[in-house]
């Protein structure tokens, strides 16, 4: 992809608007006298220093993977980036927009779209961390907001997780919301909350065996695809949460995103583990078919390895993927201590 392929945030927008914001930012279209259009993407609600630090990583990050500038040295107050826009629009209005395909991309889309994303995960780097970009205009990997420093290790990585995760709902508002659930369930649930950080801790050493990172966008959905008419990808937006991570975190795209069924209530599913929800079920048949389109997509270059698609295929490592993500973004509730007890054998829990 050409450097000038980058984050068009303007493109995401469904009219012919001179600005639109997101949930976080605010993008105007700035059109010169000699016909060039920028694009300006800017802060909402003030920046604070951690602001400003994760637009500066995406921005790293974006010119890792395509080659970019940005111009980060302004008296606004706030932190913004400067883009070539480039006229598009997101996958999630192509065919009709949602209304009509209600999130799910047609069969003759598939294959040249999960492409991009077996691509993505060809950058390699050393460390487990942000893409920084150094003063010389080199690279190296540099510390996460939230749980420091770059890592050299899977272990390294997840003990630092599990010493710093947060679980972002308190027991009351836990108990508040299994209000209608056997009081047994709603105690192993809270159980299950309150013991996931320590048993990732206790089994940091068990979880990879791997020893390269892959780098990956975490926002890989359709509303982060810009296309042209004829569904060739021209950019990836939202750029932010990208960084390299041990290969049992890679995840599915977004769309293809599932709560684990050891983390999901029993009778989602039959007494043979088959989803009893038709919509489910399909869901999971489309996140077999992706990692068989991946696999392809390896194969046929002989520079790329089987990384992805052998994490992709082992739902142990998809489940821990899942609940590290899931338990400190939202908090969502389930059975993380199924997650965790499936990397516990010898351990006598």
């Amino acid at each position: 992809m050409s450097p000038h392929r980058t984050g068009t945030e303007l493109s995401s927008t469904r009219k012919t608007r001179l600005f639109t914001n997101g949930l976080y930012h605010l993008v105007r279209l700035i059109s010169f006298e000699d016909g060039t259009r920028w694009v300006a993407r800017i802060q909402l609600g003030g920046s604070t220093e951690g602001k400003a630090k994760k637009m500066q990583h995406e921005v790293d990050m974006m010119s890792l993977v395509y080659g970019y500038e940005t111009y980060d040295s302004n008296p606004t107050g706030v932190a913004f980036m400067l883009m070539e826009f480039i006229p598009g629009n997101v996958a999630m209005d192509a065919d009709g927009g949602h209304e009509v395909h209600r999130g799910n991309i047609r069969l003759n889309r598939r294959e040249a779209f999960y492409r991009y994303g077996t691509q993505l995960s060809s950058v390699r780097l050393p460390k487990i961390g942000m893409v920084v970009q150094r003063e010389d205009g080199s690279y190296d990997v540099g510390s996460f907001p939230d749980i420091g420093r770059p890592f050299e290790t899977a272990t390294d990585f997840f003990k630092a997780w599990a010493s710093h995760a947060k679980f972002p709902k308190d027991t009351e508002t836990i108990q508040k919301m299994m209000s209608g659930a056997p009081e047994a369930l709603s105690s192993q649930i809270l159980a299950s909350v309150r013991n996931f950080p320590s048993q990732i801790a206790a089994l940091a050493g068990r979880l990879s065996s791997q020893t390269t990172t892959a780098g990956r966008s975490q926002d890989f959905l359709h509303s982060n695809i810009i296309i042209d008419h004829d569904y060739n990808i021209l950019a990836v937006i939202e750029w932010e949460g990208a960084c390299t991570l041990p290969w049992e975190m890679a995840q599915f795209p977004m769309f293809l995103s599932v709560t684990p069924a050891v983390m999901d209530a029993p009778w989602n599913y039959d007494k043979n583990g088959v989803p009893v929800d038709e919509g489910l079920k399909r869901k999971w048949q489309e996140r077999e078919e992706y990692v068989d389109m991946v696999a392809r997509c390896e194969a046929a270059d002989d520079k790329m390895d089987n990384k992805l698609s052998a994490s992709l295929r082992s739902r142990k490592h998809q489940d821990l993927a899942f609940a590290v993500r899931a338990y400190v973004d939202g908090g969502k509730l389930g059975f993380y201590s199924k997650v965790a007890a499936q990397f516990q054998e010898g351990l006598g829990w």
